[in-house]
């Protein structure tokens, strides 16, 4: 595929034009499949149940659909498949609808599909950058320092009527993996306004995407159908797995980027509550 100029991000900006899981689900389909030279081909995939495969052939990488699919899950199937590409490399990845609700399932088979495969799957290494253009997701004012996204974030939750404040000291040392604890209040037009307590011994990137994470969540995206602890609080870890779809991860991907800097791994671990621990809260509500 020709190369073409990538706009250079600066220092700071996380993994600069390197293709990560946030943008299967962020670019235009057709730009996405494009860039990670791509064909999509509908075939007959028996009668399993399986809506989608990932193989990775000789000179592409070859997403294989069953015949019927909606516009919307031909979608789902193709970004599902190619955001476990970009973040864990495999020769060969199925897709499954779930028993319930209208979510996928991604698995890595031992033996679907093997004789499909040739060789070692190629790294994602696509350079994005210069796909998003004048996009809905690209920065609004250029690639920032991850020092001046926080910034604007913060100025963010202030325009939401919202406060993020560090965890109090006190309550150090912390339980292990907390990063955040997050509550929000509602007004009478319904509209959330975050309360963020957000730990301030972390790297400032990460910062920055835990940040974005906990006001998406705030906003009341909807995360793995979890719901806040009885004083209304998430607590919210500092691991975070790639982003698998629409929901809190993306938003949260997307509101850092939109700000100017490009996001690692957004999809934050919800912790369970830890015990005698609320940063100087009862309750947000």
């Amino acid at each position: 595929m020709q190369k073409q100029a990538v706009q250079v991000a600066p220092e700071g900006t996380h993994g600069e034009g390197r293709i990560r899981a946030h943008d299967a689900w962020a670019l235009e389909l057709p730009v996405l499949l494009d860039a990670m030279n791509t064909q999509a081909v509908e075939i007959d995939l028996g009668q399993h149940g399986m809506q989608a495969a990932l193989a990775v052939l000789p000179d592409r990488i070859c997403v294989l659909v069953r015949p019927g699919l909606s516009e919307q899950e031909l979608s789902v199937a193709i970004r599902s498949l190619l955001a476990r590409y970009i973040h864990r490399p495999f020769p060969h990845l199925v897709l499954w609808p779930q028993r319930e609700g209208q979510g996928v399932v991604v698995k890595e088979p031992s033996d679907v599909l093997a004789d499909l495969v040739l060789g070692d799957p190629p790294d994602a290494t696509a350079d994005v950058l210069h796909l998003y253009k004048d996009g809905n997701w690209a920065p609004k004012d250029g690639w920032r320092s991850e020092e001046e996204v926080l910034t604007e974030l913060l100025k963010l939750a202030v325009d939401m009527k919202g406060v993020v404040e560090d965890i109090p000291e006190e309550m150090y040392p912390l339980p292990d993996g907390l990063g955040a604890v997050v509550s929000a209040g509602y007004d009478s037009e319904g509209l959330a306004h975050p309360l963020v307590f957000l730990r301030g011994d972390l790297a400032v990137g990460l910062r920055v995407d835990l940040l974005g994470f906990c006001l998406a969540l705030a906003a009341g995206t909807e995360h793995e159908g979890r719901e806040p602890d009885e004083n209304g609080l998430f607590y919210v870890g500092t691991d975070a797995g790639p982003v698998c779809g629409p929901g809190t991860a993306l938003l949260g991907a997307l509101m850092v980027q939109r700000l100017g800097r490009r996001p690692g791994d957004c999809a934050f671990r919800l912790l369970d509550p830890p015990e005698d621990f609320a940063p100087g809260l009862e309750s947000a509500a």
